[in-house]
């Protein structure tokens, strides 16, 4: 998109009892996609933001990340619940990293058969949210930011909030970027581009992703029948 999607809207509180927990909030955001449905046809678009959007679900969903809200193209994800892990803010990165190769090829697809690609910016960001375990609904502040860095990436990557940057520095290849605005926050905010990994995969969280993404290259197949 031209500019972060604003989510609070999409994250009002809900109105039962909940908790305040710190997690990792993920933003998946395609590039440029307003402009990209005018210009092709619509069950064209359809068809490729399908893909990319089953993509995105489907190596969350292998990082053992749950997806909060899926209105519009932008896709926001958390990791710490329900399943909460030591290395969640590891696994969203990764899962991130991901997510920008698998829409690259697609990308190469598209462009080949219908003459047009498309990208991904992705945003990671760690702070406390509000959170209605009943439902699986969470809220706040830290939502927001995880949107606005997305809107900081350069099409192709993946860009962290310093909050995640301090959990990461061991696992990621990290290059500061310029403090800047974000909108909902007063003072601009420290963010890094991740530029490469560096730790050894989990097995089994490999497996779990391998497992996953499997069936969504399966689904694939079928759609294009």
């Amino acid at each position: 998109m031209d500019r972060p999607v604003e989510v609070e809207g999409l994250l009002a509180p809900a109105g039962n009892v909940g908790e305040i927990r710190q997690l990792t909030l993920f933003f998946a955001d395609l590039v440029n996609s307003t402009a990209l449905s005018t210009q092709v046809e619509p069950e064209t678009y359809r068809l490729v933001v399908g893909r990319y959007r089953k993509q995105v679900l489907c190596i969350v969903s292998g990082y053992d990340g749950h997806i909060g809200s899926t209105k519009g193209d932008g896709l926001l994800a958390v990791f710490g619940h329900p399943t909460s892990h030591g290395d969640d803010a590891r696994r969203a990165v990764q899962a991130g990293l991901e997510i920008t190769r698998e829409v690259s090829r697609l990308s190469d697809q598209s462009q080949r058969r219908f003459g047009f690609g498309v990208d991904v910016r992705v945003g990671v960001h760690c702070g406390l949210v509000y959170l209605d375990a009943a439902h699986g609904d969470f809220s706040g502040k830290a939502a927001n930011v995880a949107s606005g860095i997305s809107g900081l990436a350069p099409p192709g990557a993946v860009v962290v909030s310093g909050a995640v940057a301090s959990l990461i520095t061991n696992d990621f290849e990290l290059e500061a970027c310029p403090p800047a605005a974000v909108k909902g926050v007063e003072e601009p905010i420290d963010s890094y581009l991740v530029v490469s990994e560096r730790w050894q995969p989990d097995t089994s969280v490999g497996h779990a992703r391998r497992s996953s993404h499997s069936s969504c290259d399966l689904d694939d197949a079928r759609t294009d029948r």
